[in-house]
C-alpha cells in the first residue's frame, strides 16, 4: 500500500499566477471595448459598495458550510462548522481551474473522506447536492419563461443559428469525440492519446481512489436517501432554501455594481437572467467558463443594459464573480490554515 499528498501550497501559487493573468486580461479587454470618459463609472464604486460586494461572496461559501454541517449532523458524521467552511473554500481553490460543470466534488469527496466520513454518507452528499442544483438549474428555465418573455426563444435562435453555420464542423468533432472515446474504452488508444496520461499522479490517484470508494458505497448511498426521505424532508427543504440564498447572494453582486453605476434596472430581469447565464456556464468546457461566461452575459442581457457601457459592466461584474472571489478563497484557505496544525493535505491510497 502506498501513500500520496496533493500538496495545495502548489495549488495555490498555481491559482494565484492564474488570478493575476486573469485580472490583467481584464483590465486590457476594459481599456480597449470601453470609452475613457465611461471608466469614471470605476470611481462610482465606493468602499461601501466594495464591502458590500465582499459580504455577498462570502455568503455562499458559509451557506454551502452549514449545509455540509447540516446533513454530517444527519448521517452522524462529525465535523465542525470552521472545518465545513475550509472543506468548501479548499474545494473552490483545487477547482478553480477545471471547467464550471466538473467543480470540486472529487476534492470535496476526497477531503470528507480523509476526515473519516463512511463512503456511503460522502456519495449521499455529493449526489444529493447533484440533484440541488438540478433542481435549482431548472427552476431558473422555468422562471425565465414565465418573467422573461422571448429570452428564451432568442438564445434558442442564437444557439440553432450557430449550430446551423458550423453543423459540418460540429458534425465532424462530434464523430471524432465518440470514436475517441470508443477506442479508449476498448483500449485500442496508445497511453499517450489518453487524455488522463498528461494528468499528474496524484490527480489520477485521486479520480481514481474517489471512484472506487464510491462504486463500493452504492448500497449504503442508497439506505442514506431512503432514511432522508422518511426522516429528513424538512431538513431537504432548509437545504435547498439556504442554496437558494447562497445563489441569490451570488446574483446580488450584479445589482450592486449596477447601482453604483446608476444603472436603472429591472430588479427581477437582474436575477432571472444571471440564472440562465449560469445554466448556460454548465456547458462552457474552459476552467471558469473562461471567455464563454462574458459572451452569454452581453447576450443574455441584450438591450437591458446600455450598450455603451455593457462591456464595462460585464468586466466588472466577472472581475468580481470570478477572480475575486478566486483571490479571496486564496485569502480565507491562508487565514484558516493558521487555525489547523496540520496544512491541508489529501492523502491517497493507492495499492501497488
Amino acid at each position: 500500500m502506498s501513500y500520496g499528498k496533493l500538496n495545495f501550497k502548489r495549488i495555490l501559487n498555481r491559482l494565484i499566477l492564474f488570478v493575476v493573468l486573469g485580472v490583467g486580461a481584464h483590465i486590457i479587454f476594459v481599456l480597449s471595448t470601453t470609452e475613457r470618459s465611461l471608466l469614471n463609472y470605476l470611481g462610482e464604486l465606493s468602499i461601501l459598495h466594495l464591502l458590500l460586494i465582499l459580504i455577498l461572496i462570502i455568503c455562499p461559501w458559509l451557506g454551502y458550510a452549514l449545509r455540509i454541517r447540516m446533513w454530517s449532523g444527519f448521517l452522524n458524521e462529525k465535523i465542525s462548522y470552521a472545518d465545513s467552511v475550509r472543506v468548501v473554500v479548499t474545494a473552490d481553490v483545487a477547482s478553480a481551474l477545471s471547467p464550471t460543470a466538473v467543480g470540486g466534488a472529487p476534492v470535496k469527496a476526497a477531503l470528507l473522506l480523509n476526515r473519516g466520513y463512511a463512503h456511503g454518507s460522502v456519495g449521499f452528499m455529493l449526489t444529493y447536492g447533484v440533484i440541488e442544483d438540478v433542481v435549482f438549474y431548472t427552476t431558473g428555465i422555468v422562471l425565465a419563461g414565465f418573467f422573461s418573455a422571448g429570452l428564451l426563444p432568442d438564445i434558442w435562435f442564437q444557439f440553432s443559428s450557430f449550430i446551423s453555420e458550423n453543423i459540418n464542423v460540429i458534425a465532424i468533432c462530434f464523430i471524432l469525440i465518440v470514436l475517441y472515446l470508443f477506442m479508449v474504452r476498448i483500449d485500442l488508444i496508445p497511453s499517450y492519446l489518453k487524455i488522463t496520461h498528461y494528468f499528474p499522479q496524484k490527480i489520477k490517484q485521486i479520480i481514481s481512489s474517489t471512484k472506487d470508494k464510491f462504486n463500493k458505497s452504492l448500497k449504503e448511498m442508497k439506505s442514506n436517501f431512503t432514511l432522508v426521505w422518511q426522516h429528513g424532508k424538512l431538513r431537504m427543504m432548509v437545504s435547498f432554501t439556504v442554496l437558494l440564498m447562497q445563489w441569490m447572494a451570488k446574483f446580488s453582486v450584479l445589482v450592486v455594481i449596477l447601482h453604483a453605476f446608476k444603472i436603472d434596472f429591472d430588479t427581477i430581469q437582474i436575477y432571472i437572467r444571471q440564472w440562465v447565464i449560469f445554466v448556460t456556464m454548465l456547458f462552457i468546457p474552459t476552467p471558469g467558463a473562461s471567455g464563454g461566461a462574458e459572451a452569454s452575459f452581453l447576450l443574455i442581457f441584450g438591450k437591458s443594459i446600455p450598450s455603451d457601457i455593457a462591456f464595462l459592466v460585464v468586466s466588472v461584474w466577472r472581475l468580481f464573480t470570478y477572480y475575486f472571489i478566486l483571490l479571496m478563497a486564496v485569502v480565507l484557505y491562508t487565514i484558516l490554515s493558521y487555525f489547523v496544525s496540520n496544512e491541508e493535505e489529501i492523502v491517497i491510497s493507492d495499492v501497488t
